[in-house]
């Protein structure tokens, strides 16, 4: 596989947005078009540097889309055929918000998750368990069948995060009305 046809594969798999990776490498979006499609190869200087941001996207992204934020069913369709990296992805992205966060509630390393994450290597029964401790159903992340406890669990979790907000806000209230006094 060459540099050009291995970085297009992970821009698709990872879903990087292209002017984010020209903004980050400072070039045009229209010259890193270039790059990706239309030149023979990549400079290998070139590679590595996107090789680099690449990787930096995967533990420091905010992988938490506002329009999906109300939307808890982690389990649609197409999900469930994904494999057991991309289910972890998904769960870090409804629970964590970033695999970076995941791996830190794991006590792993980000490289570490990432080899889960890429399929590289499968978790074994340790990592597992890290994952149901933290809430992750198991049965789901091997065999891609959601529980309709999980569901009830993550519907219950974003209900107690609304109401932690809004009694906050309320407290902020307060405490503004007695400090004007």
């Amino acid at each position: 596989m060459s540099y050009r046809e291995e970085i297009n594969s992970l821009i698709n798999s990872l879903g990087i947005k292209e002017n984010w990776l020209a903004d980050k490498l400072e070039i045009k979006s229209t010259v890193l078009n270039y790059l990706l499609h239309d030149s023979n190869d990549l400079d290998r200087d070139i590679y590595e540097k996107i090789k680099e941001l690449i990787d930096s996207y995967q533990f420091e992204l905010d992988i938490n889309n506002d329009e999906a934020i109300d939307n808890y069913d982690l389990f649609e369709e197409e999900d469930l055929g994904k494999g057991i990296g991309n289910r972890i992805r998904i769960f870090a992205k409804k629970k964590y918000n970033t695999l970076k966060k995941l791996a830190e509630a794991m006590e792993i390393s980000p490289q570490q998750l990432q080899q889960y994450v890429s399929g590289k290597r499968e978790p074994g029964s340790k990592i597992l368990a890290k994952l149901m401790r933290l809430g992750c159903d198991i049965n789901w992340i091997l065999g891609g069948a959601e529980s309709f406890e999980s569901y009830k669990i993550y519907k219950l979790e974003r209900e107690l995060r609304e109401k932690q907000k809004a009694l906050y806000e309320i407290s902020e209230i307060i405490d503004t009305t007695f400090k004007s006094k």
